[in-house]
Formats: structure tokens, C-alpha cells, sequence
């Protein structure tokens, strides 16, 4: 008799203590809505009310769609690809620098501007740039290259310009 009587109460201790703890969760359940307590009186059931569960996808927009990284500002695939500079600078009739060295194997951002206004162009990589007047500078973006090759161009001031893969990387 003892035994049954003592398997009734654990049954009787187990069946109270389903529900909910009277502890607070320290974490916020998934997609930022909060969980909502019952007032607990003695005698009576407690338990958790959530207005979402953690399995269900968070609804962000109207659409039905939730943003991803891409979605957001500076997220997975806003990287610009890695690439160096070779300015060039035309002024009093000149484009200068004659030799500009990059890094190896990064694309290059070759920039054209004319200082004084007037017109110049270059012929690089199969590229014509034009700068001056009211377009003060123009620029393309050509493949990088293998260390020791280079970019022979010509300029509209009959000077040759050459863009070599010599410079170690690095800022």
C-alpha cells in the first residue's frame, strides 16, 4: 500500500511540475517577439504563451519575402573587388606619369584627368580615354597582370605610358 501510495504522489509531483518554470529566460526567442507569462496564483497551471515559435520564419516585408544578407546595406555581395590605381594626369599639353607600377594579378583602375582643362586622350589595353572640357576625368578597369608584364599605351601627346606589374602589394 505504501508503494502505490508513494507511486500516486510522484505521479501527483510529476503532473505539477509540467508547464513552466517560474524562472525568467535570459534570451528572447527567435525573431525578436517576446514571451508573454500568466499571472501564476497558487493551485493554478502556469504556462508560456508565445505569439510566435521559434520554427516559423520571420516575416520582415510584405511580400512574404525575409531579408537576407544580400538585402541589406553592406551585406554579402556589396564587395567591390580588390584593385589598384594608375592615375594619370594631363597638363601644359602632357600626361604624366610615363610608368605607373601596380601589384600583380589585381585589377587595375586606370583614371585619366585633365588639370587645366584641356583635352587628352589615351590608348591602353584595347581602351580609348578621353578627359577635358567639361569631363574632367575618365577611367576603365582592366585585368591585372602576371609580375613583369605590362600595358604599353599611347597618349594624345605622342608620348608612350606603361602600366607594369613590378610593386609589391600592400598599401
Amino acid at each position: 500500500m505504501t508503494r502505490l501510495a508513494a507511486a500516486a504522489a510522484a505521479l501527483a509531483l510529476l503532473a505539477a511540475g509540467c508547464g513552466g518554470d517560474d524562472e525568467q529566460k535570459t534570451r528572447p526567442p527567435a525573431g525578436g517577439e517576446t514571451a508573454s507569462r500568466t499571472a501564476t496564483e497558487p493551485g493554478r497551471d502556469t504556462s508560456t504563451t508565445r505569439t510566435q515559435t521559434a520554427t516559423e520564419p520571420t516575416r520582415t516585408e510584405s511580400n512574404g519575402k525575409g531579408k537576407g544578407p544580400e538585402d541589406q546595406p553592406g551585406g554579402a555581395g556589396d564587395e567591390e573587388p580588390a584593385r589598384s590605381q594608375a592615375l594619370l594626369t594631363g597638363k601644359g599639353g602632357r600626361i604624366t606619369p610615363r610608368l605607373v607600377q601596380v601589384p600583380p594579378f589585381i585589377s587595375i583602375r586606370v583614371e585619366l584627368r585633365s588639370a587645366d582643362g584641356r583635352g587628352y586622350s589615351l590608348r591602353i589595353g584595347g581602351r580609348r580615354l578621353a578627359a577635358g572640357g567639361s569631363l574632367r576625368s575618365a577611367s576603365v578597369t582592366l585585368d591585372g597582370l602576371r609580375s613583369g608584364e605590362a600595358y604599353v599605351g599611347r597618349g594624345s601627346d605622342g608620348g608612350r605610358i606603361r602600366i607594369e606589374a613590378s610593386a609589391e602589394p600592400g598599401p
